[in-house]
């Protein structure tokens, strides 16, 4: 049975009669960088549980100020998953952080009590009360359950998690940055109602709006923008966008969910390593072209 209980002044997860704590390590070793963990999704249930406790310590570091857990692994293959931090100001998680993530995704079941509470003593931790941690995922078929992994971490350590469901990456670094305001970002941060799926859209919309030369018109641009989203989150995510700018910037989406394998065939990566449009696009149409970046995270 899982439970919380106070050593010293922190909140740390503990099991009854020694009992391991989350999901067990599969037993592979794993390694936090720019892009998070990514790795097959079997591998990566002990590692979401262990990030949603992270997080929590991330987030009480700088005072209970929100984080983000982005559950993506972009570019890669359907067959994989991933997770990344967000720190307060809509930026990637600190590098310091880094060897922290590692330590305790990779800790023996027995010890990962301890290897929490080794982080809580090296950042100075020691409040066992707040975290704040808002978590997205991207349409990879593990991810929903994969989340939830997450958040049950959050929730384990005493923190307040928050679903946001599906989100691009961009979309949840924005929501971040914007749910701290200038506590975390400073005097160029956005409104507090942008701190929402809606709120992204909104800004990105009035902004290219404001960037359009004022001789116009109100015509348009005059060829429309073909988008591969990859088979992932970018279709839904950007829909609405696409809508929004019609009157200015017709979008034309190919590789929306349901249309094919996440990333096969598809995606940034595809393009850029085979040198070859995107399925869809055999033929370059005489328009131009954008790809939405990886189908997982949209972006991410």
């Amino acid at each position: 049975t899982l439970h919380t209980t106070t050593i010293g002044a922190r909140t740390l997860l503990c099991s009854a009669a020694g009992r391991m704590i989350g999901p067990p390590h599969p037993g592979v070793p794993l390694a936090y960088g720019t892009a998070g963990f990514r790795a097959r999704a079997d591998l990566l249930d002990s590692t979401f549980f262990r990030m949603g406790a992270l997080a929590v310590l991330r987030s009480r570091s700088r005072g209970g100020l929100a984080v983000g857990l982005m559950v993506t692994a972009s570019h890669n293959a359907e067959p994989d998953n991933g997770i990344k931090l967000v720190d307060p100001d809509g930026g990637m998680l600190d590098v310091s952080w880094e060897p922290h993530a590692s330590a305790v995704a990779n800790a023996a079941d027995a010890d990962l009590a301890a290897a929490l509470d080794a982080v809580a003593d090296a950042v100075g931790v020691v409040s066992a009360g707040g975290g704040r941690v808002l978590v997205a995922r991207d349409t990879r078929p593990h991810s929903e359950r994969l989340s939830a992994l997450a958040l049950d971490g959050v929730s384990h350590l005493g923190g307040a998690g928050e679903d946001f469901g599906l989100l691009t990456t961009p979309q949840l670094h924005h929501i971040v940055r914007h749910a701290n305001g200038g506590a975390a970002g400073g005097a160029h941060v956005g409104p507090a109602a942008w701190a929402s799926e809606g709120g992204y859209a909104e800004m990105l919309c009035t902004a290219f709006a404001a960037l359009l030369p004022p001789d116009l018109g109100g015509g348009g641009l005059r060829a429309p923008l073909t988008v591969d989203c990859a088979c992932g989150v970018g279709g839904p995510q950007l829909a609405p966008i696409a809508q929004r700018l019609a009157p200015l910037l017709p979008l034309e989406l190919i590789n929306r969910p349901g249309e094919g394998e996440l990333n096969a065939g598809c995606g940034a990566e595809f393009v850029q390593k085979g040198r070859l449009p995107p399925r869809g696009l055999d033929t370059p149409p005489p328009t131009t072209s954008a790809d939405s970046g990886g189908g997982g995270g949209g972006g991410g």
